[in-house]
């Protein structure tokens, strides 16, 4: 079978794994050999799934892929079928099969990880699923996240997962950068102790022989609590490295991974970043998710602002076209709002499919 696709043509070689919503085949194309992705015909979801992915996949290859992530190649929509690298290498559960992981080997392998996250994360994306047989290791200590059939906008509705690997809440429908913070402290568990769960883990399930900095890392992520697990991969990098975590006490938005601390600030801008046309004025820049840019440029433009009010944080849109949504539920757009703690706010919001999805989302955090 031959597919022709937006930038060229591809040969089916043959199948190599099938999962719940789609089937993977390799195959031949004027450049070497790609991985191509296609839907289930029996599963009607699976269109859409397909779609999404592709759609997440190219937006985080853009403009360049990054090293410990599967790069998107090319879109076929007749059939449909998503075409994206190859990644040679054996798959993570197969190297450690019959060995543990040395504690070095086991960050190393995990700071690649998360600096993977790392760039979804500042696109507003979950990967949801991390776990071994989603990472390959082309190069010793060199971990490539594969899979993105899991990966949702932060506010969406979570639709796959896999049990004790995805976080509890993901697996209930939440999508939240805290969810890929849980499977990141599984997979450091897995390393080191070769535990693989299929229920939910705590941090009561680690085993006293992991070395105590290491052990410390992996019972925050696993807190049942999302709020009480590390706030961004960032931080969580910085705790597998040794270092001191500064102090953020106070209410705090997240924004794009990074953690901007409210507390002393009686205004705060919010406009795009300058990479997309803004002009480089605003307090806090955000990459918009998608092609469509509708994040207003910031001052002397329309924007959004967070002020105190008292002692509260509200959110306003001050002309935006794109408006200020909050998520309680479901999408609400909003002009005048107070902040509470765990809101998930979005500039902005597309509508595909019956459904909405956010641009550029923020967490608010008051403690």
């Amino acid at each position: 079978m031959i597919l022709k696709g937006r930038r060229g043509k591809y040969q089916i070689v043959k199948k190599i794994a099938e999962g719940g919503f789609s089937k993977v085949y390799l195959a031949k194309s004027r450049d070497g050999m790609v991985v191509v992705k296609t839907p289930k015909s029996e599963v009607p979801l699976s269109f859409e799934i397909i779609r999404e992915e592709a759609s997440i996949l190219k937006a985080i290859s853009t403009p360049k892929p990054h090293e410990n992530i599967v790069a998107f190649i090319d879109w076929v929509p007749s059939y449909p079928a998503l075409v994206q690298e190859y990644v040679p290498g054996p798959q993570l559960d197969k190297v450690y099969a019959r060995r543990r992981a040395r504690k070095e080997e086991a960050i190393r392998i995990v700071l690649g990880v998360l600096s993977a996250l790392n760039r979804m994360h500042s696109l507003g994306v979950v990967h949801g699923d991390v776990k071994p047989n989603n990472i390959m290791m082309p190069k010793p200590l060199v971990p490539v996240l594969i899979d993105m059939g899991s990966a949702k906008r932060a506010g969406s509705e979570s639709l796959a997962g896999t049990p004790g690997w995805s976080s509890p809440e993901f697996m209930e429908g939440q999508v939240s950068v805290e969810a890929d913070i849980y499977s990141v402290g599984v997979l450091l568990l897995y390393l080191l102790s070769g535990i693989d769960p299929v229920e939910p883990l705590t941090p009561e399930d680690v085993p006293s022989t992991i070395p105590d900095q290491v052990s410390e890392v992996i019972r925050r992520a696993l807190n049942p609590n999302p709020w009480k697990r590390f706030h961004s991969v960032k931080e969580m990098e910085m705790a597998l490295m040794g270092l001191k975590i500064p102090r953020q006490e106070g209410p705090r938005l997240i924004a794009g991974g990074r953690v901007i601390l409210l507390e002393g600030r009686d205004r705060l801008i919010i406009a795009r970043s300058r990479t997309q046309g803004g002009t480089g004025r605003a307090d806090v820049e955000l990459y918009e998710f998608g092609g469509k840019r509708l994040i207003p440029r910031g001052p002397p433009y329309e924007w959004i602002e967070v002020v105190k009010v008292g002692g509260e944080y509200w959110i306003s849109d001050k002309g935006s076209p794109a408006g200020v949504w909050i998520f309680r539920g479901e999408w609400k757009r909003v002009v005048d709002y107070p902040l509470r703690h765990g809101d998930l706010v979005s500039i902005g919001i597309r509508r595909r499919a019956g459904r909405l999805y956010p641009y550029a989302p923020l967490r608010y955090l008051s403690y």
